[in-house]
């Protein structure tokens, strides 16, 4: 081979080379970008999970655990549940969702064996643009890892809550995510009954007739404030009694 012709090669495979590079590069910073912008989110679910792990050593076993995201994580259980002849703990970790509830079962739920166990998660995968297929198939796992894990245990499936526009978004986005709420309600229902576990509708007690979350129960169109505790209490309180 001619000089200029090795020369060519030479120059079309260091091109060829630096372009890979520059695209793997590329590639390397977006996935760090996106582990940055999760990074406070993921040392939240750490610092919970972790405090978890302390309380458990000092816990009673088949008592009653509320487990979900933010709008459980917030719930003041002992406002509201103290006069119950069980103790009362709260396993809710704000930003959480189906996966990271399927991750922490053993540490939230089997090391300290509750009797009855209240469940609310989901609105976190649909903010973050999961289907309701891969949202019910994770739900599904939780309810028969729970089932596995612990035979004799109570599950109360709580729905989905709706969202109104107070949450930031357009009527329109609202609109379609409490579509896909509702259509994943229907889902829960449906897997909570094949398990042999109770579906509670508390969707249905903090909505308006258009579907969208009554302003009086929430303050950001999302997270439910004293008003609409009330309502969730009203709702379950009966069927932990």
């Amino acid at each position: 081979m001619r000089k200029g012709s090795v020369k060519n090669a030479i120059l079309i495979t260091s091109v060829v080379l630096l372009a890979i590079a520059v695209v793997v590069l590329s590639i390397l910073l977006s996935v760090k970008k996106k582990a940055d912008d999760r990074a406070p989110l993921n040392e939240y679910y750490s610092m919970k999970t972790y405090s978890f792990g302390i309380q458990n050593a000092n816990l009673s076993k088949e008592q009653i655990v509320f487990i979900g995201d933010s709008i459980t994580d917030l719930y003041p259980l002992d406002d509201y549940y103290a006069d119950l002849d069980k103790a009362v703990y709260n396993r809710g970790i704000s930003g959480d969702t189906t996966q990271g509830v399927l991750d922490r079962l053993k540490i939230s739920l089997y090391d300290v064996a509750p009797k009855k166990v209240v469940l609310m998660i989901g609105v976190n995968d649909i903010n973050g643009g999961k289907t309701n297929e891969y949202i019910a198939d994770n739900y599904g796992k939780i309810l028969s890892d729970i089932k596995a894990n612990l035979p004799s245990c109570e599950v109360f499936c709580v729905s989905v809550l709706p969202m109104n526009t107070t949450v930031g978004l357009s009527a329109e986005d609202v609109r379609a995510r409490n579509e896909q709420i509702s259509s994943l309600n229907e889902r829960i229902a449906a897997l909570a009954v094949d398990r042999g576990y109770a579906f509670v509708d508390l969707n249905a007690a903090v909505r308006n007739g258009d579907g969208t979350l009554i302003v009086n129960y929430s303050d950001d169109g999302l997270h439910l404030n004293a008003n609409g505790f009330a309502v969730w209490t009203a709702t379950i309180k009966p069927l932990l009694q």
